[in-house]
């Protein structure tokens, strides 16, 4: 966008040094004749520019086709001149366009030629230069320096944009991950509960149907971007307590040390954590029992989620730890994983 806008105000620049000297050429002392010639040339000028240059502009294509507009310019340029000294006014829209199409190191002679051009015609025809030829050369290197400057405006607005893309494209992906981690901690574990707890010898409809509510709960929840459905309305503490009550296992939850409010993205954090370890506490640690333990203390607040089951043992870490791991590191958290006498997950979370 801020490419496009820089140029539109080239483009302007051009039409109305266009527009100015053709006023000057039909307002001069020359032939009628050589009045119309040169105006028609200008013109043919700008369709050149609007045909050829203006892609090469828009694509900031700086090669061999930037001479080829280049030469086409000047084609048309100087018989202007030649028909009409005042064309010579359409230089400051000419001039920026071939540091546009072309790289500075190859713009500096082409330029050079342009600037030069009234002044080998003026002497070709017999006359004295308007323009003094140390005033010409002054021009030119103006001109190279004020062309350099274009190209690294160029350069930056392009790495600029460049850098747009790529804040553009890793936020995608980071709002990709971030919805991945929703619907595995939510969703997809509230149908593997359903699942399991219809396949059972002895089907539990109601807790299925209460788990399929949740997670419809849920999915409006993430619809609708706001904080999970299991703290709607209700406190971090009650939350956790309907978590683990909630698990089919022999079951415990306490809170150790003052509780005290925590940011929402810290809840949810913790919500999802608790929800991710006892997900992996049913459905892979063979326990019969887990304990969770809340801590607030001076420095934060811990949860740990213990099992007696068979630990975790060598194999690697799935989808759900990576994403508690990643989840903690957005609030500037830890986890800890323990095979002792069982399985052991702990949180912390400064305050």
């Amino acid at each position: 966008m801020e490419q496009h806008q820089s140029l539109i105000t080239w483009y302007v620049l051009f039409a109305i040094t266009q527009a100015t000297a053709l006023v000057l050429i039909l307002i001069d002392n020359n032939t009628l004749a050589d009045r119309l010639s040169a105006a028609g040339l200008l013109s043919l000028n700008g369709v050149w520019f609007l045909l050829y240059g203006k892609k090469l502009v828009n694509r900031a294509d700086d090669d061999w086709r930037g001479l080829v507009y280049a030469a086409g310019s000047l084609a048309t340029f100087a018989p202007a001149v030649w028909f009409s000294g005042n064309a010579t006014f359409a230089l400051f829209g000419l001039v920026p366009q071939i540091y546009m199409v072309l790289p500075v190191a190859w713009a500096f002679w082409p330029m050079a030629l342009f600037v030069f051009t009234p002044q080998i015609l003026t002497w070709a025809a017999g006359a004295v230069p308007a323009l003094p030829w140390p005033a010409a050369l002054l021009i030119i290197a103006f001109s190279q320096a004020f062309g350099w400057a274009i190209s690294r405006m160029s350069e930056q607005s392009r790495q600029r944009a460049e850098l747009l893309n790529r804040i553009e494209a890793l936020t995608i992906e980071a709002e990709r991950a971030r919805w991945a981690g929703e619907i595995h901690d939510t969703l997809a574990q509230g149908f593997t509960s359903i699942i399991t707890l219809l396949q059972g010898a002895q089907p539990n409809v109601e807790l299925a149907l209460r788990t399929a509510r949740e997670n419809l709960r849920e999915a409006r929840a993430l619809v609708a971007s706001n904080a999970p459905s299991p703290l709607d309305g209700s406190s971090l503490e009650e939350a956790l307590r309907r978590l683990v009550n909630g698990v089919e296992l022999e079951s415990s939850f306490r809170v150790i040390g003052d509780p005290v409010g925590l940011q929402t993205s810290a809840e949810v954090v913790l919500l999802r954590t608790v929800q991710e370890a006892l997900t992996n506490v049913a459905r892979h640690s063979g326990a019969s029992r887990v304990d969770v333990v809340m801590r607030f203390d001076e420095d934060g607040v811990s949860l740990e989620v213990r099992d007696d089951g068979r630990g975790f043992g060598d194999a690697p870490e799935g989808f759900g730890l990576r994403g508690m791991r990643a989840r903690l590191e957005q609030v500037g958290g830890t986890l800890s994983l323990s095979s002792d006498e069982g399985a052991s997950v702990l949180v912390e979370v400064p305050l």
